[in-house]
């Protein structure tokens, strides 16, 4: 529990991981209109889900296995997980919204240190929140990719599609902070198509999460 503990503290400032390769199909040409491939996006889409999910967080050469339970109200723009280690002991429970965060319930190392849960909270509200394509968004096509881009004050903000029309990937390049979330090997579940894999890795706080989907159901 203590080397857990350090490792969350040292997200925040340690050396990590650099930024992962994207890898889409070929031999197929991506041709969606920006209204189709914001409308395909599964997280523009009105749906609850609850899903259980294994987990990886690595910080530099540190790999922290963890189990989660999320519930996802795409409508309403909130997620709350419930984590636990391998031992099934609760190590938080956290409300996240787009404006905020609530710790409901979490072990002493990180009640006492409010950055840790911020720091999980900003990841889940990147991976899973926003930002959200929008249509003023320029949308440029090369070959079996799309993109929608976006200019920020101090940067840039991209969302890539396959051909297909999935979100494959978001990345954010600014001097406020460089991040990337890549979504793979897509699924259907009741009608929507939900990534099975998921690699966050925020550059700025040197962190890596990756998430695999175990049990998927939606909430009617």
């Amino acid at each position: 529990m203590r080397i857990l503990s350090i490792c969350l503290l040292l997200a925040l400032g340690a050396c990590g991981p650099t930024l992962s390769t994207l890898q889409l199909p070929e031999n197929c040409r991506a041709a969606q209109s920006r209204s189709q491939l914001i409308a395909g996006n599964w997280r523009q889409q009105p749906h609850i889900w609850r899903l259980r999910q294994a987990a990886l967080l690595e910080i530099g050469s540190k790999k922290i296995p963890l189990e989660g339970f999320l519930r996802l109200d795409l409508r309403h723009k909130e997620a709350r997980l419930l984590a636990l280690n391998e031992m099934g002991l609760v190590l938080f429970d956290l409300q996240v919204t787009e404006q905020g965060e609530v710790l409901h319930r979490a072990i002493p190392q990180i009640r006492e240190h409010k950055a840790v849960a911020r720091g999980v909270a900003q990841s889940l509200r990147r991976i899973f929140l926003q930002p959200l394509p929008e249509a003023n968004d320029l949308l440029q096509t090369q070959g079996n990719s799309q993109g929608l881009r976006r200019s920020l004050s101090d940067g840039q903000l991209e969302f890539i599609f396959d051909c297909s029309g999935d979100l494959r990937e978001t990345r954010q390049q600014a001097k406020s902070g460089e991040w990337q979330v890549i979504y793979n090997d897509y699924r259907d579940y009741a009608g929507a198509r939900l990534p099975e894999e998921i690699l966050f890795n925020d550059e700025t706080h040197r962190v890596k999460l990756s998430l695999w989907q175990k049990e998927v159901k939606q909430e009617l």
